[in-house]
């Protein structure tokens, strides 16, 4: 590594960096719209370079134009080009391919290549790719961050007001993943003019879009307005019910419920079919028609519409609290959602494990603690009960008699990327397949890979290592972790469930400071995780080699955040919502500060 950032700083409108190497580096910020490099001023002094720019200096006599500066060094542009980077700088065509992918129309007529999220299918030439390296003759991947300065990146955005305050520069440096999964910073540059009504916004497409989408569902509720409590059970984001909406159901069915709440039920999702007007409409007739909407996970109809307040909306996320950021506790973040127009801000109500986990819901959704339901999770009703426990066993074991002769290792990360539509798992990087076959060959394990369902790239398992090592991502998690010895995760709450059945948890966050900070977690996992946390592969296989992971037990307080101890959240939930009953425990008390 020939930079090592050790210090980023504001003095005023200077950006001041600090960094090590032998001698200056020629650290230079790079505009991937105009192509043009900005280079900052460097001086050596008690062992350091210190790298300077004055951002209302940028191009001499003016500021920095508005938009996405990369920290980064220049490349030479002679040389830069396809066959180059294949013998030098395999990375980069990667980081080309995708640059391209973001330019490309997002509607093109006739070509279905454009359709879905995957550039590494799109046929790029060489001629293409030489051309783009030649446009953006630069590299991150010789500047490194120290984590503690990884760690303050969004903390130092910085407001620049002028004119009396009428006008305003912003500048933020946003910590990111390349299209190589390599940690970079860009520099945001913003321009701003004082607006008096922020909640306002421009007639842009997607305005219109909303506006059109609101009126009609105005008029389809008034036409369409249920006539009895109809209850909706709507996804959007898969095509089957999530454990918690179908716990709900379920228990309504088995109480008679249905009768005076009719059912309806509606899942589809719209970040990966293909999307048309029929299909949300149908989505707006769906709410239109209903008096309580259950939903679970992101519901992008209420980013459109906003339902009546005859219509009780209830968010019945499933998960417990991970170590990763959702929601609003990413704000300010890539991918974080609009404060004044998402869904999460139209709930009524939404569940949540117990009364210790109101105030992170809270931020999460961006509402009051009072529309936050202590019900517990529906999904564990019956999660220790016996009986399903050993149908769950008996139907994997039939499937796959070799969980029955050797150690079973569940591997459950989350997904990488800002949410669904980006999601995925830097698999090459992450997985020593050898590695991990190696010791399951001395150890009699097997290493079963079981993705985020948001994930749509498979593991390539090569087949020498099949054996030992397989994909059940198409089997239910819950499930897999009755027969699982061990769990390895990452950010996620599939955690809290291995823990009540008592099973120890590995974390493997080999990307543990670029993650905190260009994704955002909830809590350190350093400092939370009921568990072995290793940083590395070599550590990983270590730990799975002694079974040194048995030693670590989680403080009880971990297990009772998501105890389920009397089998009724579903009921308390139906109680609460939609026969209004003032069930204990579940409502914030009245009184409470």
């Amino acid at each position: 590594m020939s930079i090592v950032i050790e210090d980023i700083a504001w003095e005023r409108a200077f950006l001041r960096i600090s960094y090590r190497a032998q001698q200056p580096q020629g650290l230079q910020l790079f505009r991937t719209r105009t192509g043009r490099f900005v280079p900052f001023h460097e001086e050596q002094a008690d062992g350091l370079i210190r790298a300077t720019l004055n951002i209302t200096q940028g191009f001499g006599r003016e500021p920095l134009g508005e938009g996405e500066w990369i920290i980064c060094q220049k490349l030479p542009s002679d040389q830069v080009g396809f066959k180059w980077a294949q013998e030098n700088a395999p990375y980069l065509i990667e980081v080309a391919k995708r640059r391209m992918w973001v330019d490309l129309p997002k509607f093109s007529f006739g070509d279905k290549r454009r359709r879905g999220s995957d550039y590494k299918a799109y046929p790029f030439t060489e001629a293409e790719i030489d051309a783009d390296l030649r446009k953006c003759p630069f590299t991150t991947h010789d500047i490194e961050y120290a984590p503690e300065v990884a760690e303050q990146l969004t903390d130092l955005s910085r407001v620049f007001r002028y004119s009396k305050g009428t006008y305003a520069i912003g500048a933020s440096l946003i910590p990111t993943m390349d299209a190589s999964d390599y940690f970079t910073v860009r520099l945001i540059v913003d321009y701003y003019v004082q607006k008096r009504t922020p909640k306002s916004r421009k007639l842009t497409p997607r305005q219109i879009e909303r506006k059109l989408f609101n009126a009609y569902y105005k008029v389809a509720r008034t036409f369409l307005k249920p006539k009895r409590n109809t209850v909706l059970f709507l996804k959007e984001n898969g095509e089957a019910p999530t454990e918690n909406m179908a716990a709900i159901r379920d228990r309504m069915l088995e109480r008679g419920l249905d009768v005076d709440f009719p059912i309806m039920e509606r899942y589809r999702n719209t970040f990966t079919e293909r999307q048309n007007l029929g299909s949300w409409l149908k989505d707006i007739n769906a709410i239109a028609r209903s008096r309580y909407v259950f939903i679970d996970d992101y519901c992008p109809a209420f980013n459109f519409i906003n339902a009546d307040s005859d219509t009780t909306l209830t968010q019945v996320w499933h998960a417990g609290v991970g170590f990763k950021s959702v929601g609003y506790a990413r704000f300010g973040i890539t991918g974080s959602p609009d404060p004044f127009q998402c869904a999460h801000r139209r709930y009524d109500y939404a569940l949540v494990g117990n009364a210790q986990l109101r105030d992170i819901y809270s931020e999460v959704f961006g509402i009051g603690e009072e529309a936050l339901l202590a019900t517990g999770m529906p999904r564990l009703d019956h999660f220790l009960d016996e009986e399903r426990q050993l149908q769950a066993e008996q139907s994997l074991y039939g499937k796959y008699p070799w969980m029955k002769s050797g150690r079973v290792i569940v591997f459950a990360p989350t997904f990488r990327g800002s949410g669904q539509a980006s999601a995925y798992y830097p698999y090459d990087e992450y997985l020593d397949y050898q590695a991990i076959w190696e010791m399951c060959e001395r150890t009699d394990s097997y290493f079963i890979i079981e993705m985020h369902h948001f994930i749509k790239e498979a593991p390539k398992i090569p087949k020498e290592y099949a054996s030992r090592i397989k994909d059940l991502s198409s089997e239910a998690l819950s499930e897999l972790l009755y027969v699982a010895d061990v769990l390895i995760t990452d950010y996620s709450s599939c955690f809290y469930d291995a823990l009540l059945l008592k099973k120890p948890v590995i974390f493997y966050v080999p990307d543990k400071v670029e993650y905190s900070v260009t994704r955002g977690v909830q809590h350190s996992v350093d400092d939370m995780a009921p568990g072995v946390v290793c940083d590395t592969s070599q550590q990983l296989m270590e730990v799975l080699e002694s079974g040194s992971y048995t030693a670590v037990e989680p403080h009880a307080s971990m297990i009772d955040r998501c105890a389920e101890g009397t089998g009724f959240a579903a009921d308390r939930v139906i109680d609460a919502v939609l026969l209004e009953r003032d069930v204990p425990g579940v409502r914030i008390s009245p009184d409470a500060s």
